[in-house]
């Protein structure tokens, strides 16, 4: 019994240590949508639907290191931004001083079930 007390003391406090950078929740009709530095190029978009994470648009890859721009849209509130860096089939999140991959957020702290990458 101690040893499974441990174990999940160790857990929460890993998963803890991830921020909600997102907001609390991602409810299902949530759109993540992924744009260039400059908003002119749209790398990609997808929408909650239900645990899964459903591509809208065929990606158009950003180069690995450039800086973009996750637009998230919760339904009906005001779309929101948050400055970001591609790798390699996922975007690095970047609030404060934190650098979270957003693949890892979404299956970690939100319980989705994303694409193993975002795009080729």
């Amino acid at each position: 019994m101690r040893p499974l007390a441990l174990l999940l003391l160790f857990l929460g406090t890993v998963l803890a240590a991830l921020p909600p950078l997102l907001g609390p929740g991602l409810p299902p009709g949530t759109e993540l949508r992924l744009f260039s530095q400059d908003l002119r190029i749209l790398h990609g978009a997808w929408r909650v639907e239900g645990k899964r994470l459903v591509p809208l648009s065929a990606p158009v890859p950003p180069r690995p290191g450039q800086e973009v721009q996750l637009l998230l849209v919760l339904p009906g509130e005001k779309p929101r931004t948050f400055p970001g860096v591609a790798d390699r089939g996922d975007v690095v999140l970047l609030q404060d001083k934190e650098r979270v991959s957003l693949l890892r957020l979404l299956k970690e702290v939100y319980g989705l079930a994303p694409p193993e990458r975002l795009w080729p």
